[in-house]
């Protein structure tokens, strides 16, 4: 045992010593599984921070009991083109009815969104990407929203369609800094809004913040833009309510859509699940992608490490003649260019994961989120490389034992 160690030992020796001594020549060989290790360590990294991105915002988008329903369906991260049924629009007598008839449902909120707005108090604008929304009172406790200072919207606000405003943390920043906005007025385009009440911040995800945001009454909102593109946000009386809940809404749906009994719905259920979903879906094509492109760089490599080694072969061909008529075993040979193709591709191997690591630092640093390097993508290339070295290290490694001494020390 202790005699097969050394050899071994031996055998990294004289591997490490040969990739040095042909640093450049290696360093070309190696630049595929570089280029395939990186790949894998550095997509399975941002995938790994951005599912937890949307774990924890699926959690805090909508209270664990809310679900919405839409006029489509999540397309979420689908590739390709999308073709859309035409269906019918969401209106706000939807709402109505869910409330009558659906017992297991507590709330029901209605929303619309326009995008691209700016903010603005005298000289002072806030960013121009704000997102308006058109809301009911139900529209902070269903979105899982809280209010800082002030108060929210309220039925009669909604019912008047008064000019007030509920608005984000980068809003405040933007126009109010040191001083409370409650009771100050702010414009969107040539309207006018007297500020009630302000959202606790939220922070950022991906490097964007998620505070450009403002709610108003939504009949205000259908009076201003006059868009009634609303879609409903439905509260449980708890979780064991959810499921029960969805099967009310989508019964009463379809009744006030006229569905018959066998036609698909026109309309979506969403909830937090239908976005994860949808990830997981990404996620794997993009790690079957990634995979891809590291067999293809790993392919390329390895034909590269067996180039290397039959030329080193040829270069060391008296050295293995001295080797076998002093002694050397076939077996011994077989092995130290084996050793020596497999640490070619490991080094090739230890500077992709480094690579890998520096490139989700970077990620982290310049979109601000979670970059947790997964250990099972940093083993799984240390085995392919592995893989690739012996696969592609064997035949040469084979001619260098079956190389007759005689003839292999009278090679010029």
């Amino acid at each position: 045992m202790w005699t097969s160690l050394t050899s071994t030992f031996e055998a990294l020796r004289m591997a490490l010593e040969a990739i040095w001594a042909h640093k450049m020549r290696a360093s070309l060989t190696l630049l595929g599984v570089i280029i395939g290790v990186s790949t894998i360590i550095a997509s399975m990294t941002v995938i790994a921070g951005i599912r937890s991105i949307i774990d924890d915002q699926m959690e805090n988008a909508l209270s664990a009991n809310v679900f919405q329903v839409q006029r489509y369906d999540n397309v979420g991260f689908q590739f390709g083109p999308r073709k859309r049924q035409r269906r019918p629009k969401m209106v706000p007598e939807l709402a109505d009815a869910v409330r009558e008839r659906c017992p297991s449902v507590r709330a029901v909120g209605v929303e619309c969104w326009k995008g691209g707005m700016m903010v603005r108090r005298g000289g002072l604008e806030s960013d121009p990407t704000i997102q308006v929304a058109g809301g009911t009172p139900e529209f902070a406790i269903n979105n899982g929203l809280y209010v800082a200072r002030g108060r929210f919207l309220t039925n009669q606000d909604v019912l008047s369609g008064r000019n007030v405003i509920v608005i984000g943390d980068d809003v405040v920043g933007s126009l109010f800094s040191a001083m409370d906005p409650i009771g100050e007025y702010v414009r969107i385009g040539p309207h006018r809004f007297e500020v009630i009440g302000t959202f606790e911040k939220r922070g950022e995800a991906l490097g964007e913040s998620l505070d450009r945001y403002c709610c108003i009454p939504l009949e205000a909102f259908f009076r201003i833009y006059g868009e009634r593109s609303i879609y409903l946000t439905v509260q449980a009386w708890s979780l064991n309510d959810f499921e029960q809940a969805q099967e009310e809404v989508i019964e009463v749906m379809r009744v006030e859509r006229g569905l018959k009994p066998g036609e698909p719905n026109d309309f979506a259920i969403w909830t937090p699940a239908t976005l994860q979903e949808s990830f997981r879906g990404f996620s794997q094509a993009t790690t079957f992608a990634a995979f891809g492109i590291c067999m293809i760089s790993l392919l390329v490599a390895g034909i590269g490490i067996m180039n290397i080694m039959l030329v080193s072969v040829t270069e060391r061909t008296r050295e293995i003649g001295v080797r076998k008529a002093l002694g050397g075993t076939r077996r011994g040979i077989l092995w130290q260019f084996v050793i020596e193709a497999i640490m070619l591709s490991e080094v090739g191997g230890g500077i992709g994961i480094i690579l890998g690591f520096l490139l989700a630092i970077l990620v982290n640093h310049f979109l601000n989120f979670p970059t947790p390097v997964p250990i099972w993508s940093v083993l799984l290339s240390v085995i392919f490389c592995s893989v690739v070295g012996l696969v592609f290290g064997i035949w040469p490694a084979v001619k260098a034992s079956r190389l007759h001494p005689i003839e292999a020390l009278h090679y010029e």
